[in-house]
């Protein structure tokens, strides 16, 4: 295993962990969820063990949302404080796209494009603005809703929507909201707008609203595998939902992880085995 550092298009330096297989036959690209990271996301060096045991390369990609605020240095000189609560989606473009183009660099003949909770919304969005052949499969590793389960989640929702708009619109984009998110989180008022209000970018896999099309799902045309962990959040169950929606997916796989939550704990292993046999089925 091995890290690489480069910069994408707009001028962000991104760090990358790299498990390195002699044939470069195939290599699964990950782009993590939200807050994730190498450090924290243990099932991930599960997977790029096991995987490049069995002759598959593993790239865990940074994207500018990991860790909750981090500091990325730039081609500015300046490092920019981002993170899961000043992030944008839309610029998870930039992101993925840097991990695809060193996974070319390295030499793999096929590529998957694997996302992992909010890295399945990344995933999807960034296929839906280029060509599809750019990657050989796709694997959403719980994928969410995450409009839809804010909305579920969060009793105070329109409260927040309301002190977001009064933010931006006195010029304070980056002002944290009052309230923890669901309990939990910290997130500024522009990200919490352009990540939790229907029928923006990220808001590409509805479950909930269950519409009569998911759009950017829609684009997919290579073979697709998801699954998710039988105690996580239910709408994260609702895979048929997502299979049914991919109108043009040649084959779309999914599958229920038996007492696993929503990071694989105790089933890191188990998980990478899926992965592994699917890849071999499916895609060598």
């Amino acid at each position: 295993m091995n890290f690489i550092y480069d910069y994408t298009e707009d001028g962000l330096r991104l760090q990358g962990t790299h498990w390195n297989v002699p044939n470069k036959e195939i290599c699964i690209v990950c782009i993590h969820g939200q807050g994730g990271n190498i450090i924290e996301n243990y099932f991930a060096t599960v997977w790029g063990e096991i995987l490049s045991q069995n002759g598959i390369g593993f790239l865990y990609g940074h994207n500018r949302g990991y860790s909750y605020i981090n500091g990325i240095s730039s081609t500015t000189g300046k490092s920019q404080r981002i993170g899961a609560v000043f992030e944008i989606f839309e610029d998870s473009f930039y992101d993925v796209d840097l991990w695809i183009k060193q996974a070319k660099k390295l030499g793999y003949k096929k590529l998957i494009l694997l996302g992992h909770s909010l890295g399945c919304n990344k995933v999807i969005y960034y296929l839906s603005k280029k060509e599809m052949n750019v990657v050989d499969g796709i694997i959403l590793a719980s994928p969410p809703d995450m409009v839809g389960i804010t909305l579920l989640e969060e009793p105070y929702y329109e409260d927040l929507v309301q002190e977001a708009h009064n933010n931006v619109n006195n010029g304070e984009p980056r002002k944290l909201l009052n309230e923890l998110l669901s309990g939990y989180d910290y997130v500024s008022s522009e990200s919490f707008l352009n990540f939790y209000t229907e029928g923006n970018s990220i808001d590409n896999l509805p479950i909930e609203r269950n519409p009569e099309h998911f759009e950017q799902l829609e684009k997919i045309t290579v073979p697709v595998l998801a699954f998710s962990g039988s105690i996580e959040y239910p709408t994260y169950l609702k895979l048929h939902i997502l299979k049914e929606k991919a109108i043009n997916c040649p084959d779309f796989e999914t599958k229920i992880i038996n007492e696993s939550g929503h990071t694989y704990k105790h089933c890191e292993e188990e998980t990478a085995n899926v992965i592994s046999n699917w890849v071999k089925a499916k895609i060598l």
